[in-house]
């Protein structure tokens, strides 16, 4: 009998498959050494979540990922992300509205921190002592000089711009007594915070609900719609009480330059969508946010969890944060 051709020949066939499949592992292997240009191009055409988990692949892809990232999300109007966290954990819930799915995602910053500010999506923190800007998405953290206070109770804060920006002031409010408020104000030309006192005799300021800054004036809204202005220079203090539109005293009234939005959490049911307990507990730090027409400003929230026999009550931190990605050179410092 003749031997098969070569062709047809099963020895011959097998080594050919051998071929393809080491041709696919090294295809595979080189699948991380793109050019950076045709990865930028990609993350350019990729949402939010997608982004993300792009850019934990490797450090060439979270570069190369670096300019589109910016951008992606920061539509104005669009619904933030809530970002869920507890004292003892360095794993975070991020919910995601426009999606409706929650994930999990590695934050140690977070552990045994308090959010002050959530703006553009920075974050300005408290944590064992120190005080910082901090992007969650990107990991870009910026310290900032010592605060003059060792301990964190009914503190809120305020930034006029991103901690990036020259012209970034920043501002952190808290009520010494029923009639006086404290005020440590710190800009970019700083390495101490300066301390401003307020003391208010008519009818009092209460618990302070949400902050924000608008044209280097920073506003302070209460729980009892009474609003604080502060502006550093010059030094000047003034309280406003917020009243509907629908009321006679509109013609009389100056419009606030921002929109606050209350019970924000309760309204979007997040605890239902994130299946949470009834005996998880939730306090929200305040945060602003572009707005289609104004800055939309989300006030602080307590959500109480309704004690479980056999549950332990569970007490988590929340944020509304816009998602976004910055980068910052290395060693990069607060003072200019």
């Amino acid at each position: 009998m003749n031997p098969p051709s070569p062709s047809k020949c099963p020895r011959h066939d097998t080594r050919k498959v051998v071929v393809v499949v080491d041709d696919a592992k090294e295809l595979e292997r080189r699948w991380s050494d793109l050019p950076p240009e045709l990865l930028s191009k990609i993350a350019n055409c990729l949402e939010f979540f997608d982004l993300l988990r792009f850019r934990f692949v490797c450090k060439d892809w979270r570069s190369a990922s670096s300019t589109a990232s910016a951008s992606v999300e920061s539509t104005p109007g669009r619904q933030p992300c809530f970002l869920l966290h507890g004292d003892s954990a360095e794993n975070c819930i991020l919910y995601s509205q426009v999606e409706k799915r929650k994930y999990t995602i590695n934050i140690p910053e977070l552990r045994e921190a308090t959010c002050l500010a959530s703006n553009q999506g920075w974050l300005l923190l408290f944590q064992q002592g120190v005080i910082f800007f901090f992007c969650p998405f990107s990991g870009s953290r910026i310290d900032l000089p010592v605060f003059p206070q060792a301990e964190f109770s009914g503190h809120v804060g305020a930034f006029s711009s991103p901690p990036t920006s020259p012209d970034c002031t920043v501002a952190v409010i808290c009520r010494k007594s029923e009639h006086r408020l404290e005020i440590n104000v710190l800009d970019r030309k700083s390495s101490v915070w300066t301390k401003h006192e307020y003391s208010h005799f008519r009818g009092g300021f209460r618990t302070i609900k949400c902050a924000t800054c608008h044209n280097g004036v920073f506003y302070f809204v209460d729980d009892t719609q009474m609003a604080l202005t502060f502006s550093a220079g010059p030094r000047s203090w003034k309280m406003y009480r917020i009243v509907d539109s629908s009321e006679e005293t509109e013609a009389e009234a100056d419009p606030l330059p921002f929109a606050h939005m209350d019970r924000y959490f309760s309204t979007s049911e997040l605890k239902k969508n994130m299946e949470l307990g009834d005996h998880v507990s939730i306090v929200t730090c305040a945060a602003s946010l572009p707005g289609s027409r104004y800055e939309i400003v989300i006030n602080n929230e307590s959500i109480d969890g309704d004690a479980m026999e056999g549950a332990e009550m569970q007490q988590l931190k929340g944020i509304w944060i816009q998602p976004r990605f910055f980068q910052i050179p290395p060693q990069y410092t607060w003072s200019l």
